[in-house]
């Protein structure tokens, strides 16, 4: 190697060591430099008490021409806080001589325990991640947390009548109500399934709600899967209910059963007796169906059923009756069948479908026929095997005759007249999976129903009272709202 290489060599290194040094020595205290957030507010949405919550993380931009030295991150709450955090590597609840190179950025990891609160209802925790510059400025995140005592069950088995209290319940490896026993689940009661977990019903349910705190059947998952996306927006986190042969005289009143692998599940049992009575309640986002029915005496009024992989309603033989619901399918999570399925044998065996009455319903969806079945001829042995009624409602499927006496009074969704399929409601966004089914203005679901069905239900889902005379089909009365306010989502 000649003296010239070596020299350039040389003169390399001194450049890169001179220029590491100069870019060390590049911090400024100019208290008018200011780092940058990816968020200015960090949020739990209800952490369970006594169980740790999943991580978060924001990133610390310094976007400035000099490199930053933060004197502190400390918690506003110091050691009483129940927030925990890791600043780029290091934990505690205060981290002093951070630094962050000009044009780059750190790490912020933040978690959180809650300690019981004692109360059925959820509460909030407050505190803020302080950064301390070494100018003196000072800039903060905020960190907020929703708590909610629960309390862990473990393969519960209900064999005698047991009133649960409100509050929030964690249940693992499912929940068994025994044949002759009943459970009550009284308002502010919520249910939060353990993956895999579901309830089996052998005695009977008694689910009673209100509209300002109704019984929440759901999973226990309150992350997220993507920023847009809880965890609790999408289907198959829990495994549902079912309705064992021995169970009747089951009533869900002022409920909200959602993304489970099915909804509820009434297997084939005595068909003299009613076997379940659901209210008010909504019923949505299943990767199966949402309520299936198998011979089995049903009534479902002032209801929403919503979103399935399968049906939103499959009924197989038996009488059931729907009042003022809504049925509408926009599951796009993958292929689905139908909101409405009606069917009178099952596995082969004869299943007379003796009543199938749809009053000031809506049954709608993104399909140009969302109602389908097979409903076969049963024989002078099985009369009135196939007996199926729509009244006073919105239907999303192929026109009848004009004298078909099956459909009364019924407003036709036909996808060359608008408004068809989504543009019946407030929102559809398939996109982030968000969905709004009260009524949009335009809604030829508008002022059809008939008063002697409405008359059963004078107040809608959301409490709103419906007129005497030329109410709304399905489970929502419009009412009017700001232009681009969505009023509910799912």
């Amino acid at each position: 190697m000649n003296l010239k290489i070596k020299y350039i060599l040389v003169s390399l290194l001194m450049s890169v060591f001179v220029v590491a040094c100069s870019d060390d020595a590049d911090f400024s205290s100019d208290p008018t430099l200011r780092l940058e957030f990816s968020g200015d507010t960090i949020s739990f949405d209800t952490l369970f008490t006594e169980i740790g919550s999943p991580t978060a993380s924001f990133l610390v931009f310094n976007r400035n021409g000099s490199s930053l030295r933060i004197n502190s991150v400390a918690l506003g709450g110091g050691d009483s806080s129940p927030f925990r955090v890791n600043v780029d590597g290091q934990h505690g609840n205060e981290i002093r001589d951070v630094e962050v190179r000009k044009n780059d950025s750190i790490f912020v990891f933040v978690n959180v325990s809650l300690d019981r609160n004692e109360r059925d209802i959820p509460f909030e925790v407050r505190d803020s991640l302080v950064f301390v510059m070494e100018s003196g400025h000072r800039q903060w995140v905020q960190l907020v947390a929703y708590g909610q005592d629960a309390t862990v069950l473990r393969a519960p088995l209900f064999d005698s009548d047991t009133t649960l209290a409100a509050g929030a319940y964690i249940i693992h490896d499912s929940l068994t109500v025994a044949e002759g026993c009943r459970l009550t689940l009284p308002a502010g009661c919520s249910l939060y399934f353990h993956s895999g977990a579901w309830m089996n019903v052998c005695g009977s349910l008694s689910a009673q709600g209100s509209k300002e705190r109704p019984v929440v059947f759901r999973g226990d998952r309150t992350d997220n899967m993507f920023d847009y996306l809880p965890y609790d927006r999408v289907p198959g986190q829990w495994g549902g209910i079912t309705f064992q042969p021995t169970s009747n005289g089951n009533t869900l009143d002022h409920c909200d059963l959602h993304s489970a692998n099915y909804g509820l599940r009434m297997l084939s049992g005595d068909t003299t007796v009613q076997r379940l009575t659901v209210t008010n309640s909504s019923i949505c986002n299943f990767s199966g169906n949402a309520l299936e029915c198998e011979n089995a005496r049903v009534d479902v009024g002032n209801t929403l059923i919503a979103n399935a992989g399968g049906n939103c309603v499959k009924v197989v033989g038996g009488s059931v009756r729907f009042v003022h619901c809504t049925i509408a399918n926009f599951y796009v999570w993958t292929q689905r069948e139908t909101a409405l399925a009606l069917h009178n044998m099952l596995e082969g065996s004869v299943a007379p479908l003796r009543e199938a009455l749809f009053a000031n319903c809506v049954i709608a969806g993104s399909k140009t026929d969302e109602i389908m079945g097979y409903l076969y001829e049963l024989g002078d042995t099985v009369p009135d095997g196939a007996n199926y009624r729509f009244v006073s409602s919105l239907l999303n499927t192929r026109p009848a005759a004009d004298d078909d006496e099956n459909f009364v009074n019924i407003v036709w969704d036909d996808k060359e007249i608008k408004p068809f399929g989504k543009e019946h409601f407030a929102l559809i966004d398939n996109s982030v999976y968000k969905y709004d089914f009260h009524l949009d203005s335009l809604s030829s679901a508008r002022g059809i129903a008939n008063s002697e069905y409405s008359a059963l239900f004078s107040a809608d889902l959301d409490g709103v009272a419906r007129p005497a005379e030329n109410s709304d089909a399905g489970c929502f009365q419009y009412v009017e709202v700001e232009s681009g306010k969505v009023k509910t989502e799912m």
